[in-house]
């Protein structure tokens, strides 16, 4: 980041001759140079956000860190849980009067008893991501969708689960 920390204000001053260094020809090249200084900042920014997104990736580490770093940066309660983890052993059921997917999990006997009626499953899902409820209260949940697909990989498929 050295090379793109540029004081414009100092440099117009030190480029102006030593006979001209004075306050009205100095506030007159801060005039000049404040456009390009604005568009400097631009860039930077630019180039840091390209950098946090080509740092992250697929993973499910990366993920996890970018969705807190979207959504909830000081407490970090967004979970990535793979369909695999001792975790998530249930099912996910869709409620057709909430109109949104939750999880459902099994029962210390390992049965699981769905009314028929108003719920159908959901299969062959890869990840979820998992979200407290206050959360998702205030969180746009197109932001949500857009961020895990920027960073997920092209074949997964997820869902989201609110808790």
């Amino acid at each position: 980041m050295i090379r793109y920390d540029i004081n414009f204000k100092r440099l117009a001053l030190m480029l102006l001759p030593t006979f001209l260094r004075r306050p009205v020809t100095a506030y007159l090249s801060y005039a000049i140079v404040a456009p390009i200084a604005h568009i400097h900042t631009k860039l930077v920014r630019l180039r840091n956000e390209t950098v946090y997104h080509l740092e992250h990736n697929g993973q499910v580490c990366h993920l996890r860190a970018a969705l807190n770093d979207a959504l909830d940066l000081s407490q970090r309660r967004i979970t990535v849980d793979d369909k695999e983890s001792d975790s998530l052993l249930g099912t996910l059921i869709f409620t057709r009067d909430q109109c949104r997917q939750s999880f459902l999990p099994l029962r210390e006997d390992g049965r699981l008893v769905i009314n028929r009626r108003g719920f159908s499953g959901a299969k062959n899902i890869d990840f979820w991501v998992t979200i407290p409820e206050e959360l998702m209260a205030v969180t746009d949940e197109k932001q949500l969708t857009a961020i895990v697909n920027t960073y997920k990989l092209a074949s997964k498929r997820w869902v989201k689960n609110i808790i």
